[in-house]
């Protein structure tokens, strides 16, 4: 099962890749196409592992290179599935898990590609969110949660404009909803911690200045990702500290 599970990942992926390269266009999900001639894809072509393998990475019409973004996700989705079927098993709670990953990763492309975290994207990732806190972590943890996520990259916004997107702000009150109270909190410092150093390294390094727009979304995926499977487990080891 869990090698099945892990083939839909790869399928999903390819899904996932659909929708990252064409959601930022406002096209609507057809078939796969090549960027660079527009001309549809191959069956063969459709999924990037096989694609990579057979074609050696290029378009079949007009050669030019593909993403190597494509495989990359296909095989983050297949890793990803096969944890989670490996960590919960048929339940509702791996549907529901599986769902929140597939968002983070396709937010997570579209934010480094686009720096954008598309609204037809996110909203119904909330929606689904506090429904889905029936499940898990339970309405009141998911809610307070969402709050704090929202209310402080909401702050951070109104605090330095523009240093700071509605779509950030968004993600946030998501990954809230989705990983609750107080694992929020595990979210919301390593994609600070992650977000600080990367500047500082930047700015060091020369590469960006000061004033450089620096996309917050990529960080807070990474600690989404943390806190929604490992959360729980960091919570308690921080209070044990203390016991």
């Amino acid at each position: 099962m869990i090698i099945l599970y892990s083939l839909l990942g790869l399928l999903t992926g390819a899904f996932l890749n659909l929708a990252a390269d064409e959601l930022p266009q406002r096209h609507s999900l057809g078939s796969p196409r090549c960027p660079y001639c527009g001309q549809n894809y191959l069956p063969s072509e459709w999924i990037a592992v096989f694609s990579f393998l057979l074609l050696r990475g290029r378009c079949q019409h007009c050669r030019a290179p593909l993403s190597l973004r494509r495989p990359l996700l296909e095989l983050g989705t297949v890793l990803a599935f096969a944890f989670l079927w490996q960590r919960h098993g048929p339940t509702p709670l791996l549907l529901l898990f599986t769902f929140y990953i597939c968002i983070l990763f396709l937010v997570l492309v579209i934010d480094l590609e686009h720096r954008l975290i598309l609204n037809v994207v996110i909203l119904p990732a909330i929606l689904i969110a506090g429904v889905g806190s029936l499940i898990f972590p339970g309405p009141l943890r998911a809610l307070a949660g969402g709050l704090i996520g929202f209310a402080s990259f909401y702050l951070i916004a109104l605090a330095r404009k523009g240093g700071m997107g509605g779509g950030d702000v968004k993600l946030a009150a998501f990954i809230g909803l989705a990983t609750g109270f107080p694992s929020i909190i595990v979210a919301l410092l390593i994609a600070i911690l992650a977000g600080g150093a990367t500047a500082l390294v930047l700015v060091l390094s020369r590469v960006k200045g000061l004033k450089s727009y620096i996309p917050y979304g990529p960080f807070l995926v990474v600690g989404g990702l943390v806190a929604l499977i490992y959360g729980p487990q960091i919570v308690a080891w921080y209070l044990r500290l203390y016991h």
